[in-house]
């Protein structure tokens, strides 16, 4: 039986995360209304930075996973949490004062299992992180919304230990897509909704160069087929959507070019044609992961 959080505990998965991992624990430490049963526990899944030296010296307990992989980490942490409620971040992030406060607040109703933040990025600088804050590619309500795998990012989320130990934890096998399928198990095995916690806000530093994005991109592109080959009985791809995505590409590789041609004679703004470069660069490298992926999957 579901049951309030009276104790949380605090998992961050990390991987050569030096750079941050420092500012994150302290802007933990000083959280506001925080419950008075909180442990903060960090995996490192394999850094070869100052990583453990900086989770060490800052008093949290610091746990090591060999495998290598978000899922795996968050397993660990899994297994070792003590709270009746698991919250995650990732080492990039940087939550507000109030954020834990927030974030576990949804469970005092004991129908709630699992909670999604609210994630903001930091101010863009470059093309790249233009591009994911103008296209809304983190928007946590865009996530909760999406069909057929409404999800919780898992930068910004939380979820009964008991609910999750109850499915099964993370799946390993999925090196990215980990949380869509996550959210998807626990929603349909409890028949429940994912609870929004607006005031849980963190901040997220996205990708700042481009062959970062074309990565990230197409790594996303790869845990969608993924999803797609794991549950053929939610979603399939066939001829039609194989035929809509043709035009649709095609309008998005050839955009850019058009703009260009009326930016020179300044009827396109300097902001329409980088939004229009970048979103072809992040639907070639996310539909070519999904392709290399799907194709290798139906063969076997």
């Amino acid at each position: 039986m579901a049951r309030d959080p009276s104790s949380v505990s605090v998992v961050i998965p990390v991987l050569n995360g030096a750079a941050t991992i420092g500012e994150l624990l302290g802007a933990i430490r000083t959280q506001r209304d925080r419950p008075a049963a909180t442990e903060v526990i960090v995996v490192d899944n394999g850094s070869v930075d100052a990583t453990r030296d900086i989770v060490r010296s800052a008093g949290v307990t610091l746990l090591e996973e060999p495998v290598r992989g978000p899922a795996a980490a968050r397993n660990c942490g899994l297994r070792h949490a003590r709270g009746d409620v698991i919250a995650h971040l990732d080492a990039d992030t940087l939550p507000t004062r109030r954020w834990l406060a927030e974030l576990v607040a949804p469970f005092a109703d004991p129908a709630v299992r699992l909670a999604a933040g609210r994630t903001l990025a930091y101010r863009p600088t470059t093309g790249a992180e233009r591009y994911v804050v103008a296209s809304g590619l983190m928007e946590v309500e865009r996530a909760m919304a999406r069909q057929p795998f409404p999800f919780a990012p898992s930068l910004n989320m939380a979820v009964r230990r008991d609910a999750a130990l109850e499915i099964g934890g993370w799946a390993e096998d999925l090196p990215t897509g980990e949380d869509v399928d996550f959210s998807h198990r626990l929603v349909r095995a409890f028949a429940c909704e994912i609870a929004f916690a607006p005031g849980a806000v963190a901040f997220h530093r996205n990708r700042s160069s481009d062959e970062q994005l074309r990565q990230q991109a197409h790594s996303y592109g790869e845990g969608a087929a993924r999803l797609y080959l794991r549950y053929p009985e939610v979603v399939r791809w066939d001829a039609r959507k194989s035929i809509a995505l043709t035009a649709r590409l095609a309008v998005r590789i050839l955009l850019p070019s058009v703009l260009r041609v009326g930016h020179a004679v300044g009827l396109v703004s300097d902001n329409r044609l980088e939004f229009a470069r970048y979103h072809r660069l992040w639907s070639e490298a996310f539909w070519r992961g999904f392709a290399v992926v799907y194709r290798q999957g139906s063969k076997r």
